[in-house]
């Protein structure tokens, strides 16, 4: 069991299926490699951990450049909408 079989596990069913194989690990595994596969299994788990706080952290940057655009939009129109009445009649 090396990190691609616990990457392609997770990657069809997530963190229950890689909790579930660790689960049916044999009772008669050797310690040491029980271990290695539950240490492999965890690092599967923390990069996709890792990879959603990334894209997580992405759309909260994009959030925040519409928001500022938003106000800038909103600031203009406001400006606009005061010139308007200081022009009218």
């Amino acid at each position: 069991m090396d990190y691609e079989f616990w990457k392609d596990l997770h990657d069809r069913g997530g963190i229950p299926a890689v909790k579930s194989a660790l689960a049916d690990l044999p009772e008669d595994l050797p310690p040491q490699e029980a271990g290695a596969a539950a240490e492999l299994a965890l690092k599967v788990i923390e990069d996709d951990i890792a990879r959603i706080n990334a894209r997580a952290d992405e759309a909260e940057a994009r959030a925040q450049a519409l928001a500022e655009q938003t106000a800038e939009v909103n600031r203009r129109l406001t400006d606009h909408a005061a010139r308007d009445a200081d022009e009218a009649p």
